[in-house]
């Protein structure tokens, strides 16, 4: 079986889906696919009708979907992120400089007329349940598999990194993280350390589009995220990501426990796998009680490790795959 997997936005973008694409990949092949990934502006090169499956990992422009079409070889989109609240979000920040992003919403609102029907047929996936339901879409929900040997090899060429207080490390992005996470975040750090004789520092890696102060820093992109990642006491999320993002998966896989808010899908446990906040008050407390005794965060970061090597593994997500790709043959041939 041969699959194309399709990346649509530029090769210069960075973050969470192309380490999910990667990941995918992965499974792929571990069900003994070839794979090959192109991004949406190589397509005019790209002849579809070799390929067995195509896989998509966002909306694509009206052209790549004229593509695909035509090649009559059957689809699937994936749908990674909020994609209106990803938009309306980049147009308060910037209106002027983000304008394209209107282009955005017409085109999924295309998608959700037209194209996801006609070019998909119905066949759509997203990696979470909070994500189907903010984009308001009938789809099959399959987790990202957590690629743990990549992880490994990156943690081996850590250097040391030296730290002289309790740190806390966060990622964001554009899209849900970027709605509401950095200012809770910033008003939380500062009053943990009001309260308490020892300092929290937090890094904020990923979107960098913040003003650094003495207990808050922003780190933008870096290649080396896993190695400040692995040397925290804490990964702390000023938002409600109720199921595992590669943030997390990441950071259980490296026995660092979460600080997070809890969301309607709810999958970890106060207490349990970390710190699961109903409000800022209790986020509040709970961290000052993590940073008065440091030494429970162990046990918090191996139950969660424990529940992602169960959940998340490439195994558990590559039957979910495997049964998704024979049912959409299937319904193809039978057409």
């Amino acid at each position: 079986m041969k699959i194309a997997m399709i990346i649509p936005f530029d090769p210069s973008t960075r973050g969470g889906v192309l380490r999910a694409v990667k990941s995918q990949e992965v499974v792929y092949r571990y069900l003994g696919a070839e794979v090959e990934t192109f991004y949406a502006s190589e397509l005019d090169r790209t002849d579809l009708k070799g390929y067995d499956i195509i896989h998509v990992h966002g909306p694509l422009k009206v052209g790549g979907l004229l593509k695909i079409r035509k090649s009559g070889v059957p689809a699937v989109l994936t749908v990674h992120g909020w994609v209106i609240n990803e938009a309306l979000t980049a147009l308060r920040m910037d209106p002027i400089g983000n304008l394209h992003y209107i282009l955005r919403l017409i085109n999924w609102a295309l998608h959700m007329l037209i194209f996801i029907r006609i070019v998909y047929r119905g066949r759509i996936t997203t990696v979470s349940e909070i994500k189907r339901k903010m984009n308001h879409l009938d789809a099959m929900v399959i987790h990202n598999a957590l690629i743990t040997h990549e992880i490994d090899k990156k943690v081996s060429k850590c250097q040391e990194i030296g730290k002289n207080c309790l740190t806390a490390v966060t990622y964001v992005s554009i899209g849900g993280s970027m709605v509401s996470s950095i200012p809770r975040l910033v008003e939380i750090v500062e009053k943990v350390n009001r309260k308490t004789s020892k300092r929290l520092r937090l890094l904020v890696f990923g979107d960098d589009r913040g003003y650094d102060t003495d207990n808050v820093k922003f780190m933008g992109y870096r290649d080396d995220f896993l190695c400040y990642l692995k040397s925290a006491d804490i990964m702390l999320l000023g938002y409600e990501m109720s199921e595992l993002g590669y943030a997390i998966l990441e950071a259980g896989y490296l026995g660092v426990p979460i600080a997070k808010f809890r969301g309607e899908y709810e999958e970890l446990e106060d207490g349990v796998h970390g710190i699961i906040a109903d409000d800022e008050d209790y986020m509040v407390q709970r961290l000052r009680e993590f940073i008065e005794d440091p030494s429970i965060g162990s046990a918090w970061g191996e139950n969660l490790k424990d529940y992602i090597l169960k959940t998340r593994s490439v195994d558990v997500i590559g039957k979910r795959w495997k049964l998704l790709i024979e049912e959409l043959r299937q319904s193809y041939q039978g057409n």
